[in-house]
């Protein structure tokens, strides 16, 4: 395996909901004989940080004018910063880490919700993803980031939407 311990816990972590996390968490604080208070983060103990290391956010994406960022459940477009629900930030937390890659509606459901998924719907699911669209789309000019596959479901869409004629 090519991927170190951070890089793979990365991939997992994005596959979690947060209770799945702090399970995750108590597991490996139990396994390592720590309290859950003496880990920082999930995938690593206090001893195996370097200084400075609690101060830099661990996860910032910037796609175009968005800026994204995990710990601090910061996102802004340009200037402006984006209030979103605990499920709108998380269901655009598991687009952004997949990008491009189309995420089925019983996919973003069960990552989503978690256990509770199975009473959520393709509607849910749509006004989940609009009310984020529309709080992203703070301008005429900004671009559409989360893209409906009809029938499928949706995904983030890292490419440019205004193509230039001269790049083609």
């Amino acid at each position: 395996m090519s991927e170190n311990g951070q890089q793979i816990a990365e991939k997992l972590l994005t596959l979690l909901n947060d209770r799945q996390r702090q399970e995750l968490l108590k597991y490996i604080c139990h396994s390592l004989e720590q309290p859950v208070s003496a880990v920082k983060h999930p995938c690593a103990t206090s001893n195996s940080k370097a200084p400075g290391y609690i101060d830099k956010p661990l996860t910032e994406i910037r796609e175009g004018e968005l800026y994204f960022c995990l710990e601090l459940r910061k996102v802004c477009v340009g200037d402006m910063e984006i209030e979103l629900t605990v499920k709108e930030f998380d269901a655009l937390y598991l687009l952004i880490s997949n990008r491009n890659r189309i995420l089925t509606f019983e996919t973003l459901a069960c990552q989503i919700w978690g256990e509770e998924y199975i009473d959520i719907t393709a509607k849910t699911i749509h006004n989940l993803m609009s009310r984020v669209r529309h709080k992203l789309q703070v301008s005429s000019d900004t671009r559409n980031y989360i893209v409906c596959v009809r029938g499928v479901g949706y995904k983030f869409n890292a490419e440019n939407q205004k193509t230039n004629l001269g790049e083609l």
